[in-house]
């Protein structure tokens, strides 16, 4: 059975004290705060009510809230009491009850789209977000487009007529976005691509942790645009050039030219050649995890690394940053002939298809160490599962992306198959 009274928790205070409910049950109590505050004198311990005096004006509207205190309370006791067939609650439990009856329960604080996005860049930073693929913490530049697709749904925010949640985003909000992204910030289809491919990441962790039950996203209509660039490679004598072209009187360009021929030798991305020590050669071959999958690869040792040992005393070439190494090798481009050729890139920016004409050596990046590798070793004959394990691509679609022929290129490549079975 349950016994009540309500009593104050500093009688013989000269200012107002909290009014508490004492619950009783099976010699055991409990206290239960009623959120009103008294003058002791005010208080009548008799009658356990307010007394109707003139200092408290609205004494009728605080003893009725007791009175409808009181009554919850036996209510929640005898329902709970009902559903255990008749074995009394614990105090905690009835007190769990009241509150929920007087609508007490803090809500948990319902979390915005945006504040979700920057949490899942907050713990990215901090490590303990990780790569459900790898296992590994989220790579800075990664993190880095997290960041770049936040700051374009915040302005296109300032454009859209309602605020941006999880339910809206629906194919009215990409159609919106894309076409924002596309005229307003003049992007080309694949930085659109990446903010979608990133909107979508966001959306489905949102929905593994139940903060939506939104899945408009998932539509085939929700694409992530995609086009394949007008990247370049350097064909075998364009590297031989480019090995052979003296830069003695420049270290910092020689040094950058050589640590991007180590690329040209591994297939490995920037990441990873440029952190390259001898500690990763054993019996002739290159052993490194790569760093953006996480996946061993194993390389054997080209001559011509061999002979960039030599040089640089059993080291591998000190690295600069990716984006100073991007404008050295562009120097460096500038003094190779074979380099001035003229390459033509098609992109599509604000929808339409663009061609703009560059200096090969102007296209100069980390990464074309890379396709560079895949490229040559291709049109060497080379089988591609090999090359893919070398470059530690998971699909051949994947990497035949880094295969950089032209009609010409596949027209010579024939012409050799049949030469040899001739």
């Amino acid at each position: 059975m349950l016994r009540t009274n309500f009593y104050l928790r500093r009688p013989q205070s000269t200012k107002e004290t909290p009014v508490f409910l004492r619950l009783f049950s099976r010699s055991t109590g409990i206290k239960y705060a009623t959120r009103i505050q008294v003058l002791p004198t005010c208080w009548d311990k008799n009658k356990q009510r307010i007394k109707p005096v003139a200092k408290v004006e609205n004494h009728l509207e605080l003893n009725r809230y007791l009175d409808i205190l009181k009554k919850v309370a036996d209510k929640s006791f005898w329902d709970l009491t009902n559903e255990r067939e008749g074995v009394p609650p614990s105090l905690s439990t009835l007190k769990l009850e009241i509150d929920k009856r007087l609508d007490r329960v803090e809500k948990e604080p319902v979390i915005t789209f945006f504040d979700f996005f920057q949490k899942i860049i907050d713990q990215s930073e901090a490590g303990t977000r990780l790569n459900p693929l790898t296992g590994k913490v989220i790579n800075p530049n990664t993190i880095k487009t997290y960041v770049t697709t936040q700051n374009h749904l915040q302005d296109f925010q300032k454009h859209f007529p309602v605020k941006i949640t999880f339910d809206n985003i629906d194919l009215k909000f990409y159609n919106a976005f894309t076409e924002y992204l596309i005229k307003e910030k003049k992007l080309a289809s694949n930085s659109v691509g990446k903010d979608i491919q990133v909107l979508k990441l966001i959306l489905n962790e949102a929905l593994d942790l139940h903060l939506t039950s939104n899945t408009s996203f998932k539509t085939k209509r929700f694409i992530v645009l995609r086009e394949t660039s007008d990247s370049i490679y350097l064909d075998k004598d364009e590297l031989d050039e480019l090995k052979n072209h003296d830069l003695s009187d420049k270290p910092s360009l020689e040094r950058v030219r050589d640590l991007f021929l180590v690329g040209c030798y591994t297939g490995l991305r920037y990441s990873d050649y440029s952190i390259l020590t001898c500690e990763n050669i054993k019996n002739g071959y290159i052993q490194i995890s790569q760093t953006k999958t996480g996946s061993p690869v194993t390389i054997p040792v080209h001559k011509d690394i061999n002979g960039l040992l030599e040089k640089y005393k059993g080291a591998f070439p000190k690295p600069l940053t990716n984006q100073k190494t991007n404008k050295y090798l562009k120097d460096v481009g500038k003094e190779i002939k074979c380099l001035q050729k003229t390459v033509v890139k098609n992109i599509t920016k604000e929808g339409a298809n663009k061609q703009t004409c560059f200096a090969k050596w102007e296209m100069l990046t980390t990464h074309t160490a890379r396709r560079s590798f895949a490229t040559n070793e291709f049109l060497a004959g080379t089988p591609t599962l090999t090359i893919m394990a070398i470059t530690g691509h998971k699909t051949e679609k994947a990497f035949l992306k880094y295969i950089k022929l032209n009609s010409s290129d596949h027209a010579k490549l024939l012409k050799d198959h049949w030469e040899k079975r001739a």
